[in-house]
């Protein structure tokens, strides 16, 4: 039987030795070509994502791999599919900004309904989040659950408009102005852990520009602390694995906190 919390836990000790050996250092950034994802590789991210790849092979023989940098590895028919993004908030790493983090997947299917295991790991706190499916999610051992913000009066909402549109930026307008914070800090995967962790209430990225790799483990571990999710019309969030699908999430840390989110994304007509 495979442990997969000790190898997610393991591979992200890897990663943050990997992290904190280039701080600093100019040779972290220096580009290996652009990845997968359609993002340049900085050879942090290469060596991260090498690193938790090479540990999965010598554990586990029935696995494939669907990366932000290598993109799809491995046999189709794999039973395990693990889904990596070495460094999700690679420009704030490239920056200097305090704020990226790895994340770590592991779905035994197709789809993200069929994701079992996750851990995002915060590399700059150096704390884990860990999450089994059906078994809670913790954040270094210790349960964590999401708040109970019910209004949006006292609520921080994470809200990525990175290269959005006008039209995605005029349709946040109304639930910028409701909320008491909104923000974003620039790495989704660890913005999920914090709605996790109470430390926000809420996530809302309606651009059409979400993928799997910095999704997936986010996912499991967020709805294991009690998060609701859904697209940005209220429909049920689930894609296939793949880094060419893209989609909308919509994350609360209770129904009614989800519902008044979805209302001010969807005003009723005049």
């Amino acid at each position: 039987m495979v442990n997969w919390e000790s190898i997610l836990k393991e591979a992200g000790e890897q990663v943050q030795s990997i992290s904190d050996g280039y701080k600093g250092k100019k040779s972290g950034l220096e580009a290996q070509g652009q990845g997968a994802g359609g993002d340049i590789t900085m050879k942090v991210d290469a060596d991260a994502e090498k690193s938790i790849m090479d540990l999965v092979k010598g554990q586990v023989e029935d696995a494939k791999f669907v990366t932000e940098e290598a993109g799809e590895v491995g046999a189709a028919g794999a039973r395990w599919t693990v889904v990596i993004d070495p460094i999700d908030g690679s420009s704030n790493y490239a920056r200097g900004l305090p704020f990226y983090c790895t994340s770590i997947a592991v779905l035994e299917g197709p789809s993200l309904a069929d994701v079992k295991y996750g851990l995002v790991r915060n590399l700059i706190s150096e704390e884990s989040y860990y999450a089994e499916k059906g078994g809670g999610a913790e954040r270094d051992g210790t349960t964590i659950k999401t708040s109970r913000a019910n209004t949006l009066t006292e609520s921080c909402v994470g809200i990525d408009m990175s290269k959005a549109s006008r039209a995605t930026v005029e349709r946040l307008v109304p639930l910028i102005a409701a909320v008491r914070k909104p923000a974003h800090f620039g790495a989704n995967a660890l913005e999920q852990a914090f709605l996790a962790d109470g430390k926000i209430d809420a996530f809302v990225d309606i651009r059409d520009r979400m993928r799997v790799v910095d999704f997936a483990a986010g996912y499991l571990i967020a709805m294991e602390a009690g998060a609701v999710f859904s697209d940005g019309e209220g429909k049920p969030v689930n894609t296939k694995v793949s880094l060419s699908e893209k989609f909308n999430v919509v994350a609360s840390c209770n129904a009614k906190l989800h519902e008044l989110i979805l209302h001010r994304l969807n005003p009723s007509p005049k």
